[in-house]
């Protein structure tokens, strides 16, 4: 249908790799193409409104991956993918993968700034695979043209994608990681929601400490009218002081206990009862009912300007090491409407946004934190930002776990976090383990009030985050494979030299790559009381088993045959460490 849709005869089509085709059509021409390091490199000049179109048969193709927050991974139509993109809003990236998971098409547009929508699917008429990026808009007055990536091998999926996204934004900074971002943290927000204050944050983060945690992510609700899980009162960004009498002295008593402070602010989010309304409101005319205050539009150097200072008097005030900064992708209400402010496009609006905040809040305090959450996870603003986290999916270990390794596979430089862990305290431990587990290739934020944690659910929380702090350099720096994302990625591992960390989260048989892998860990997150694999190594090897979290733990060490196929006899909800002979 797109094709259909879309001027066939008029697309001039040039032949690539591995049967893939590009068609331009419009003012939208070739000018030049060049292959290298296993990539097709394509620059587009774009002289006014026009298209580009990629197509190339179905094979065995399983599912398309895409960086927005859509719900599937599956093969949609071509008249149902969509995905809109900008700055704050996912990105002009893709993969089509086949059933074994190799990828069949990898590509990526170099379009990160501005508003667009790239169209993809299933052509029920020709039995191909389409993917059309209308160039109209502010993209057909880019003076540079356009710039696409294709990957041109035979690859995993995963390491295409990675291939595409460091690609596109080559040239872009990465902003340095900061301590704080490497390490678990304790979260308020599912814990105590806006009821928040001095004595519950400090209580609880005294037992953060002891599990392992090492910043305090202080969330909605400390600000003035933070009640009622609603906005009409933000815009002013000064503490509620019957709450927190003197939030600078609380970030001091914290440092005294080795712990970060990281304040969240949505900057873009002005309600009518702040001080602000009166002078703001005019750079603010959409009302989002479903936040209940205005936003406010970053066209305006005014918004800008005072968004940059907010923030940097944040950090400067009340002695902060980061800012958890929240609904920026509110901003793309204003996306295609006229703007009065001196920009035109929000997306790049926000950039200019947000350089202007890392900028001001690196002269405040050098290597803070600054955290941004999905869906504005787009390379253009990852120079912005060290940390990106996982959206929203309170007690949902599974879209953790796919938002997460989404992430790890888009994500170059910044730290991926895991949405804030949380659980029934009535359940079994298992239950905060499982949540652990789903989140175990981001850096966990602990969310639950933790002074009345029960003491078993402690201890395992504790015994889980001690592992996670062990093998954090693999689970961060390693390189990340993964389960199909159709399946909702039923097994993931990391690899960094000869350790190998892998976790199985359902009933799918584990791929085990052991050459040269020397310790291996292995997660059993699926409730079977042992789990399938198979393995590449030809040679059958002997190695130490040990169980080191969950009821079996600290037990005797047995002895595990590695074979070309077989079972790990490694209990439900804990882990295993295997030593390779």
């Amino acid at each position: 249908m797109l094709l259909e849709d879309h001027h066939l005869s008029l697309i001039e089509w040039t032949e690539l790799p591995r049967g893939i085709r590009l068609g331009t059509g419009g003012a939208c021409r070739v000018s030049e193409l060049s292959e290298d390091g296993g990539l097709v490199r394509i620059r587009l000049d774009a002289q006014g409104e026009g298209q580009a179109v990629l197509e190339l048969p179905l094979g065995d193709a399983a599912g398309y991956w895409n960086p927005g927050l859509s719900g599937g991974r599956g093969l949609p139509a071509d008249w149902a993918g969509r995905d809109a993109f900008s700055a704050v809003r996912s990105a002009p990236i893709g993969a089509l993968y086949d059933a074994d998971g190799s990828s069949r098409l990898a590509f990526g547009f170099d379009c990160l700034v501005h508003e667009g929508e790239l169209q993809y699917g299933v052509s029920e008429e020709e039995k191909t695979f389409v993917v059309r990026l209308p160039i109209e808009g502010r993209l057909a007055e880019l003076e540079a043209g356009l710039d696409l990536v294709v990957v041109s091998e035979a690859m995993p999926y995963a390491r295409a994608v990675r291939a595409v996204s460091e690609a596109v934004r080559a040239d872009l900074p990465v902003r340095p990681a900061s301590t704080a971002s490497r390490e678990p943290v304790y979260s308020t927000w599912y814990a105590h929601s806006q009821r928040i204050s001095e004595e519950v944050i400090e209580a609880d983060a005294a037992v953060a400490a002891e599990l392992g945690c090492r910043s305090v992510f202080i969330d909605d609700g400390w600000q003035r009218f933070g009640d009622g899980r609603w906005y009409a009162g933000c815009g002013d960004w000064v503490p509620d002081t019957d709450k927190f009498p003197d939030l600078t002295a609380l970030s001091g008593r914290l440092h005294g206990q080795d712990l970060d402070v990281v304040l969240w602010i949505a900057p873009l989010l002005l309600g009518e009862q702040s001080e602000a309304f009166d002078r703001l409101h005019r750079f603010a005319p959409h009302h989002s009912e479903s936040l209940r205050c205005r936003v406010l539009d970053p066209r305006h150097p005014e918004v800008r300007a005072h968004l940059v200072e907010t923030c940097a008097r944040l950090v400067r005030e009340y002695d902060l090491d980061g800012l958890k900064i929240d609904f920026l992708n509110s901003a793309m209400v204003y996306a295609g409407e006229p703007s009065s402010g001196d920009v035109a496009d929000v997306g790049e609006a926000m950039t200019l946004l947000l350089r202007g905040v890392a900028d001001a809040v690196d002269l405040e305090r050098p290597g803070a934190l600054i955290e941004f959450r999905q869906p504005y996870v787009s390379p253009a603003v990852a120079s912005y930002a060290d940390v990106v986290r996982a959206d929203d999916c309170p007690a949902d270990a599974v879209q953790n776990r796919r938002s997460i390794l989404d992430l790890r596979l888009l994500s170059n430089g910044q730290v991926v976090h895991a949405d804030p862990i949380m659980w029934d305290p009535t359940a079994s431990p298992d239950a905060a383990v499982r949540q652990l587990f789903g989140a175990f290739f981001g850096v966990p934020q602990i969310s639950m009030p933790l002074v009345s944690l029960p003491a078993a659910h402690r201890d395992a929380v504790a015994a889980v985050l001690g592992v996670w702090r062990e093998l954090s350099g693999v689970l961060i720096d390693g390189e990340i494979t993964a389960g199909l994302p159709v399946d909702g990625y039923p097994s993931a591992a990391a690899r960094l030299g000869g350790t190998l960390v892998v976790v199985a989260y359902g009933g799918s048989v584990l791929d085990l790559e052991l050459d040269g892998v020397r310790r291996l860990v292995v997660l059993n997150a699926s409730g079977s009381a042992q789990l399938a694999y198979r393995s590449s190594t030809p040679a059958t090897s002997m190695a130490g088993l040990t169980v080191v979290t969950g009821t079996a733990a600290g037990a005797a060490a047995g002895r595990a045959e590695l074979g070309r196929q077989g079972f790990l006899p490694i209990p439900p909800w804990s882990i295993a460490e295997l030593m390779l002979d």
